[in-house]
């Protein structure tokens, strides 16, 4: 009876169960895993700065990145490509596209190569003078801003950093499984330092940064 109360008490939440035995089992449950982005956040990165180096315009930098990231599906380049055309910026065509998974996107636009993504991934592509623009990046990164660095050419060209706002709901969530005594793991993409930002606001217990998409599931 309890069980049949509980399923109905569920849907009326909207929670729908397929298996009874999901009750039972999770009342054994001690750690919640949950997912950053659309989970703990609103889902819906919006592209909040623009940041050249070595003598790139900053129009110039998000033509770049915008005119790559057009190709790809990944929210952050969603919000690349939109933050671009809000500030009107005409893209071009791009050629030779490559995503590679958890790291970033390359392609060819008027005879330069451009690459966008993660540090590493730059960095893995041998681009020279990251460190033009890394200390700036771990300053926003500090404060929860996602960046995504750009190279022209194998040579650092600046980067972009993406915000993707908490939602309104999380902190109570969060504070009502604490209250039931459960242990949160965030696990997350992003880089350590954005990744711990968010877990501070929140009072995550733990947090796993850099977990590529086909990790989560298996971790």
């Amino acid at each position: 009876m309890s069980v049949m109360v509980g399923i109905r008490r569920g849907a009326q939440e909207g929670v729908l169960i397929r298996n009874a035995e999901a009750i039972e089992v999770m009342e054994k449950v001690t750690t919640v895993v949950v997912d950053k982005s659309g989970t703990l956040t609103e889902g819906k990165p919006r592209l909040t700065q623009i940041l050249p180096v070595n003598s790139v315009s900053e129009d110039e930098l998000l033509v770049a990145a915008a005119s790559v990231e057009q190709n790809s599906e990944h929210p952050l380049a969603a919000a690349i490509f939109h933050g671009a055309k809000e500030r009107n910026v005409k893209l071009q065509s791009v050629a030779d596209f490559t995503y590679v998974t958890g790291g970033g996107v390359v392609g060819k636009m008027g005879g330069r190569e451009i690459a966008v993504g993660k540090l590493k991934f730059l960095q893995e592509r041998g681009v020279a003078d990251l460190g033009s623009v890394e200390p700036k990046a771990t300053a926003l990164q500090a404060e929860g801003e996602t960046a995504m660095f750009v190279a022209l050419n194998g040579k650092a060209a600046g980067i972009l950093t993406v915000s993707d706002p908490i939602k309104a709901s999380t902190p109570e969530a969060i504070a009502q499984l604490h209250r039931l005594g459960l242990k949160i793991i965030m696990l997350t993409g992003d880089n350590e330092r954005t990744a711990n930002a968010v877990a501070s606001k929140l009072g995550l217990d733990q947090v796993e940064a850099g977990v590529e998409p086909q990790h989560k599931h298996e971790r």
